[in-house]
């Protein structure tokens, strides 16, 4: 099973077909080199843009997490009961009674 396809390495693809469809003769002219900087530059832009989604989607996920988290803290100290009456700790800092 191949990995999914994304922006950034469909352009690369793209220019590696653009580069084996040109000539060698017309791969100096300017037209084409300056197209070839148009995909490069496009090839990062979409790395940069994939780099942005993957952290937000790491963000949201810790969020989530952080409130399930929560929500469970929050019900576990639900259980714990407390007597009102008469529960006194006495701290014991080491002396002999």
């Amino acid at each position: 099973m191949s990995a999914a396809p994304n922006l950034s390495t469909e352009i690369a693809h793209a220019a590696e077909d653009f580069d084996r469809l040109v000539s060698p003769g017309r791969s100096l002219d300017p037209d084409v080199v300056a197209f070839r900087k148009v995909l490069k530059i496009l090839g990062k832009l979409a790395e940069s843009l994939e780099r942005e989604v993957q952290i937000y989607r790491l963000s949201e996920a810790g969020r989530l997490g952080r409130e399930v988290i929560e929500q469970l803290a929050m019900e576990a100290a639900a259980t714990f009961i407390l007597n009102n009456e008469g529960n006194v700790i006495r701290p014991d800092f080491g002396r002999k009674s």
